[in-house]
């Protein structure tokens, strides 16, 4: 509490203003949001002025990032909101004594600092579809670069960030000092003013902001906005700092703003998109030349027309939906949608639509629309050789099916005219296996996903169907603590096998002379290590005395070592205080 009497009013502004204008100065173009919400982090644990900042936390759907060594504690405050895409944001600060509450400053500058925030993901998310559109623009309404500075009075030590560097026209390993820098100003009345403003800083606690002439590290000139801020402990300056800006761009605003008002007109004239402006109605009040080369219909034809007259049927429910439903100053992009043309075809568009009732200056939406009817017979293309391919994968899992269910078949008849016990064992040995590896297959085909197999249900059923198979006497039930965990084909099918081996294996010896008997099988996932743990228990009669894990010339401990290995799994079968447990892990394929 009283954080703004322990920092000082003008300091803090300008501390927060460096936080604020690190985030901006994020390159949201070379980031996805994940890399960016872990930057603002980063950023805040950097430059939050107010003091007893103990940990930051990001939301994203349902995506955590957190700074490090977080911690939470009751003292917290959170912002959330919604991105474009429509996934959810909140951000979370903890302050590290639970007695220091936040005040009302630091409140607006947690808003402050989600919202721009909130604007860097959405430019992240938006970056692919507005990357030709950036480029464009980058040039006529790129900010002037602002970075910062620092020195240190007692150690004598000058640091410049990357872009203060940058500024004064120097590489990332420069290193300042702060002789050099007096004599980057130009001199006579640029330099002599510096040295004036900094010794009154220094000496009269007297802040500075001026704008003077510089010849950078590339030998050409500067105008360079430097600010400075003086620290004080016991009446003593400790602390030098500031930010510096190239403002060179500025002193040409006029230039640069007629030369962007000339390409702005140039785009909307010849571009290849179709920009208008509706009133609440959306009736056309004004259309772009483009819309010649989109439609072929000549701009003054909308004039005055609905803009829904011309969209089809099907699709006029749900664009007169997003349209009504845009809030003033938002932005929304479209579904695509099909528009008639001069020829009276179809033609699929989409579009962007920015409620700008509220702006004086237009009094309407703005829209800019695009033919995409290329690329939606495209993708229809692409859809339906998909469906093609879906249908013949699931034409070959159901074949591989019935061929291992014939096969199964063979065996069984084999089976019934066999008498030699030991060879029939062996023969229903196979035919579990066999049987395993064909549900697999007949899982695959009816849930219509080829890439995965559900593991839990694989087990439970494998487990259900063995019970069956054996009929003991003993009556034995199971106890399911299975996540759900989806493995590609290659690792679903051994660990099949596996666990088809170990509860046949459990059937067969663990409960002798037993009325009754629970095997627990335990399936979870790791999902920062992406590690698969099976475990699967007995309360029978144990293993034998003298039995070491892995040992064992058995058919069914031959499938599970190779199976094993095929997993580069890790396993282990032991006694417990009362039956026996087999453990394996593997790492899950991405």
């Amino acid at each position: 509490m009283g954080s703004f009497s322990q920092i000082g009013t003008e300091r803090l502004l300008k501390e927060q203003a460096v936080l604020f204008n690190s985030i901006c100065l994020l390159d949201d173009e070379a980031m996805n949001t994940n890399e960016m919400a872990a930057e603002v982090i980063e950023k805040i644990m950097d430059h939050w002025a107010y003091p007893s900042l103990l940990s930051v936390e990001i939301f994203i759907k349902d995506e955590s990032f957190r700074s490090e060594n977080f911690r939470e504690s009751k003292n917290y405050l959170g912002q959330t909101g919604e991105l474009k895409n429509g996934a959810e944001v909140e951000l979370w600060m903890y302050k590290q004594k639970e007695s220091d509450s936040f005040g009302e400053e630091e409140q607006e500058s947690v808003s402050m600092v989600f919202h721009l925030c909130l604007q860097k993901l959405n430019h992240c998310v938006f970056a692919t579809q507005i990357e030709e559109e950036k480029a464009k623009l980058d040039q006529a309404y790129k900010l002037a670069d602002i970075g910062t500075w620092e020195y240190d009075m007692i150690e004598e030590e000058l640091h410049w960030s990357d872009i203060t560097k940058e500024v004064h026209g120097f590489g990332k390993d420069y290193e300042p000092d702060v002789g050099s820098t007096i004599q980057l100003f130009k001199e006579g009345y640029h330099r002599d003013l510096f040295e004036k403003a900094a010794m009154d800083a220094i000496e009269r606690e007297k802040p500075f902001d001026v704008e003077l002439k510089i010849i950078s590290g590339q030998g050409d000139e500067r105008w360079i906005r430097a600010t400075g801020e003086p620290e004080y402990k016991n009446g003593r300056c400790v602390r030098f700092y500031g930010i510096s800006q190239n403002v060179t761009e500025r002193r040409k605003a006029k230039e640069d703003l007629e030369y962007n008002e000339r390409r702005f007109k140039a785009m909307v004239q010849n571009g290849t998109d179709m920009m208008a402006i509706l009133d609440e109605e959306a009736n056309y009040h004004y259309v772009s030349p483009a819309a010649y080369n989109v439609l072929s219909i000549d701009p003054g034809y909308f004039i005055g027309r609905n803009a829904f007259d011309f969209i089809h049927p099907d699709d006029k429910s749900c664009i007169y939906k997003q349209f009504k439903g845009l809030a003033p100053g938002k932005s929304i992009q479209l579904s695509p949608f099909r528009f008639k043309d001069s020829a009276e075809n179809w033609r699929w568009l989409e579009a962007t639509i920015t409620n700008l009732t509220d702006d004086p200056a237009v009094r309407g939406y703005i829209s800019n629309a695009r033919d995409i009817t290329a690329r939606q017979i495209k993708q229809g293309k692409i859809l339906d050789s998909l469906k093609e391919k879906e249908t013949l994968l699931a034409e070959i899992h159901h074949r591989i099916k019935n061929n291992l269910t014939g096969l199964i078949g063979m065996l069984q008849l084999q089976a019934y005219k066999e008498n030699n016990e030991e060879v029939l064992e062996r023969l229903f040995d196979s035919i579990a296996r066999i049987h395993t590896m064909a549900s697999i297959h007949e899982q695959l085909y009816q849930s219509n996903d080829y890439a995965q197999v559900d593991l839990s249900k694989r087990i439970k059923l494998l487990a259900l169907n063995i019970g069956k198979t054996y009929k003991l006497r003993t009556d034995i039930s199971h106890d399911f603590q299975l996540e759900t965990v989806k493995l590609s084909l290659d690792q679903a099918l051994p660990c099949s096998l596996i666990t088809n081996e170990v509860l046949t294996n459990i059937h067969k010896h663990a409960f002798e002379n037993r009325a009754e008997g629970t095997i627990t099988l335990q399936l979870i996932q790791d999902e920062d290590e992406n590690l698969v743990q099976l475990s699967i228990r007995d309360d029978g009669v144990g293993l034998p005395q003298d039995y070491k894990s892995g040992q064992g010339d058995s058919m069914g401990m031959t499938v599970i070592q190779m199976m094993a290995e095929k997993l580069n799994a890790e396993y282990s079968l032991h006694n417990k205080e009362q039956g026996t447990e087999f453990k394996m892990q593997f790492v899950a394929e991405e």
